[in-house]
């Protein structure tokens, strides 16, 4: 494995095609500052192991080197920050493992995202079976306390939120281990990934469970991949020949294994562009891709003034069923009559005590 020195001045932020995000860097002695999550080495920050997240330096990036720190002896691999978030874990966690088969490490230093609440020893269930699906079978440690590192392995960052979602090509190979291979005998060929089973406190659309009923009527699988196994969930998007859904983090695990001619069309949930992550990591992978928009109103937590994780949609569902007879995924249009959704926004506004407030999208 070819490593470089760490650049002595600020890096230009990560591209897929080509630069340091493609590359691997080694560090002697650096000391990781869980605090931050930032490593130094030298005296300043290494700009190689900041987590960049759209065209900013999320993690990493500010603090002061610690003090003291203990001796980790031996070699080992950066991971960055460690997230149980499932879609930032996939997006934000597992970007530098595509250089862990060729590290020589004898373990994966992660950073938590914040050093306030609990401190968990080790990873979730889910974790541990993608990082066995990718054939990850190294120790991971979790640093809640500064150290001091003799010998550390920095990959580059080889996929993530903003320009990086459509992913290094050595990432793309290291994320396809998780491909478990065609199976025409199984699986479903229209697939709708449903958020309707999710907390109330985690946004989506309003009326999904109307959406989905006509959707069925039409033929759609109504799948919730929370409650399902790892593997399940890479059989059944690998199966299907049209997935459709509300933009979220189970497009990032089946972008991991797209398929070139798949069909993939996103609902937006809110007025925000996050939904370009997905957008670009399914077209790197060769899926056909769209989306459709049809939001005419964020409902937001109490606290907010825009849209964001934990805003609730409110569709035009005419042009929704527009969207998808133009994509050819139904026969006919939607029958879907006028909804009342003040008991849906109620049962939400429980859940962040207090109203959830209306913001209507304005047509662009």
């Amino acid at each position: 494995m070819d490593t470089l020195a760490p650049a002595p001045v600020c890096l230009p932020f990560p591209d897929p095609e080509e630069g340091w995000s493609r590359s691997v860097f080694r560090v002697k002695g650096g000391v990781v500052d869980p605090d931050h999550g930032g490593l130094w080495c030298d005296g300043t920050l290494c700009p190689e192991a900041m987590l960049y997240r759209w065209r900013n330096t999320y993690r990493g990036g500010k603090g002061t080197e610690p003090a003291t720190a203990a001796p980790l002896p031996g070699r080992h691999l950066w991971g960055g920050t460690i997230f149980f978030h499932f879609g930032h874990f996939l997006a934000e966690s597992l970007p530098r493992l595509w250089g862990a088969e060729a590290s020589g490490a004898e373990s994966i230093l992660f950073t938590p995202k914040t050093l306030r609440g609990k401190h968990p020893a080790e990873l979730a269930g889910y974790q541990k079976q993608i990082l066995d699906r990718l054939g990850i079978h190294l120790p991971v440690r979790i640093i809640y306390e500064p150290v001091q590192v003799e010998d550390l392995i920095i990959p580059g960052p080889g996929f993530g939120l903003g320009a990086m979602a459509r992913g290094t090509q050595e990432f793309r190979d290291f994320a396809r281990r998780m491909d478990p291979g065609p199976d025409a005998s199984a699986g479903v060929r229209k697939l709708y990934i449903s958020r309707s089973a999710l907390p109330k406190k985690t946004g989506s659309v309003l009326a999904e469970a109307a959406l989905e009923r006509m959707l069925e009527a039409e033929g759609f699988h109504i799948y919730h991949p929370q409650q399902h196994s790892i593997d399940d969930q890479l059989r059944t998007f690998r199966n299907a020949t049209h997935v459709l859904g509300p933009d979220g983090s189970a497009f990032h695990l089946a972008g991991f294994i797209t398929q070139p001619g798949q069909t993939f069309t996103l609902i937006k949930r809110r007025n925000a562009r996050e939904y370009v992550t997905f957008f670009d990591q399914l077209l790197a992978a060769g899926a056909d891709v769209a989306v459709i928009d049809a939001v005419v109103a964020d409902w937001i937590r109490p606290g907010k003034s825009k849209a964001d994780d934990m805003s609730w949609g409110e569709l035009d569902f005419a042009a929704l069923s527009a969207g998808l007879l133009k994509r050819g995924l139904i026969d006919r249009p939607l029958a879907f009559t006028s909804h009342d959704h003040a008991a849906e926004l109620a049962q939400i506004g429980t859940v962040h005590r207090g109203e959830m407030t209306r913001i209507a999208v304005t047509p662009a």
